[in-house]
């Protein structure tokens, strides 16, 4: 039976600026300590610097003895109701920026059980799961892209494999991130409706401007000064001003582009020419649009669309066992997400990777969390040092030939009992390992498969 997962909580994370040898006090930034709205500290709160400043040893604990201001406190070294108090020795400093966090809690977790306890760790200690990272102590770190309603709509070419254009309507592509994960709202035979990806935001995005001189009568043709082939057959289009039969406001669709000075319009797609009055002026023919970094894979027509931001970010509360309550670090969003099973650092809209590392290898991506009693990175043992009559688990298959080893198939995740040495490229762990939770990933597998992942489910230590 596991351990419950924990998710690290603070009553705030603020920044120590100064601290005064007189008075033993530290001045914070970051929130008010008196002024309402306030932050929440009170007489006999814990807290732990993450850098040792002006005679506040980092790691350490300590307590809040009084609220002075709105901005300044003064320190306990021992807990108000033990005596005789210790009240630490403090310097003067100034200009500090120096995190510290209040009344933290499930910001440390051992197991087993041992050791002094937080902030403190042994060999025993595995991270929380989540918390807002700013919190000190050991956490899980998670990249997530929380989905955002896009305003307006968006048009693709019909031969979307040979354009990676897409055009909106109402819309503001020119602020879209570049990088920005981009899926389209798709309509289902049944009348439901499904988000599918669309693509990623190239630096390529905003209105294209295309000048006119006149519109004339025969062709309906609409002249221009600027270059009407960078505008793009049946998509749609508008106007700045009124020009002839053209009204601002109106949403159009290129027909043809016969030259970059001419090309007529529909007012709706594959639609018949508008019939164009003499008239000159110069309104600019405006086109918002977006170049994916790739073509577009789907067919959209005024579909309403989400998109999202690849950010640091931290779990908030498990919902399932690939689904979070999860923050972004940088928009401040909170909202669910999905672990997205790959070594894929460009998210798409409400999915996640969760984070880990360990000392002898860069980032993992995990693909979920199961509980504390288990491995993240487990001893591993190569084919030609495995003890006979020994139960081991397979981790990755690589070229060894399991079977003549004692398993039954070549498949990650199955236990088997020892009966030779083996050979080969391939790695076991013992037995002893939970073989539910021993896969972690820098590139994507497939679960439950030979040379994939044993299991979606992981336990992660500290990250």
């Amino acid at each position: 039976m596991g351990r419950p997962l924990k998710i690290a909580k603070a009553q705030a994370v603020l920044t120590i600026t100064d601290t005064a040898a007189t008075g033993s006090i530290v001045t914070v930034s970051g929130g008010n300590l008196t002024t309402t709205p306030t932050v929440g500290i009170t007489k006999g709160m814990t807290f732990v610097a993450d850098t040792t400043v002006g005679g506040i040893t980092a790691n350490t604990i300590y307590y809040v003895n009084s609220i002075l201001s709105n901005t300044t406190f003064d320190v306990s070294q021992t807990q108000l109701s033990v005596q005789p108090q210790v009240i630490p020795t403090l310097t003067d400093t100034t200009g500090q920026s120096v995190s510290v966090s209040f009344e933290v809690v499930d910001a440390y977790f051992n197991n087993p059980v041992g050791g002094v306890g937080f902030p403190a760790t042994n060999a025993n200690t595995y991270g929380v799961v989540g918390g807002n990272t700013a919190i000190i102590g050991s956490q899980v770190l998670a990249q997530v892209a929380i989905g955002i309603n896009g305003t307006g709509t968006l048009y693709t070419p019909v031969a979307v494999n040979t354009s990676a254009v897409v055009v909106g309507v109402g819309t503001d592509l020119a602020n879209l991130t570049t990088g920005a994960a981009l899926q389209v709202a798709v309509a289902n035979i049944n009348g439901s409706t499904n988000y599918v990806d669309l693509g990623f935001a190239s630096g390529t995005k905003g209105n294209v401007s295309v000048t006119v001189a006149n519109t004339l009568v025969t062709g309906n043709i609409i002249s221009t000064t600027g270059n009407a082939q960078t505008l793009r057959a049946a998509m749609p289009i508008t106007f700045s001003a009124n020009l002839g039969a053209l009204v601002t406001g109106t949403t159009y669709f290129v027909k043809a582009i016969a030259n970059a000075a001419a090309f007529t319009v529909s007012t709706s797609q594959g639609g018949p020419e508008v019939q164009m009055t003499a008239a000159t002026g110069t309104p600019n023919a405006l086109m918002n649009r977006v170049v994916l970094t790739a073509n577009a894979n789907v067919v959209a027509s005024n579909a309403a669309y989400v998109y999202a931001n690849d950010e640091a970010g931290y779990i908030v509360r498990q919902k399932g066992k690939t689904k979070y309550l999860v923050t972004g670090s940088t928009s401040g969003l909170t909202a669910q997400c999905f672990t997205a099973n790959v070594a894929n650092t460009a998210l798409t809209p409400n999915t996640m990777n969760i984070l880990s590392t360990d000392a002898a290898s860069a980032t993992a991506y995990i693909s979920s969390v199961n509980d504390y009693n288990s491995e993240t990175f487990p001893v591993t043992v190569a084919p030609g040092s495995l003890s006979p009559g020994t139960l081991y688990t397979i981790y990755s298959s690589g070229t060894t030939d399991w079977t003549a080893c004692g398993a039954a198939s070549n498949i990650t995740g199955i236990t088997f009992t020892a009966t030779a040495t083996g050979t080969g490229t391939g790695l076991a762990v013992l037995n002893t390992v939970n073989p539910d939770v021993i896969a972690t990933f820098n590139t994507a597998f497939t679960a439950n498969a030979a040379n994939g992942q044993p299991n979606p489910i992981v336990t992660i230590s500290n990250a």
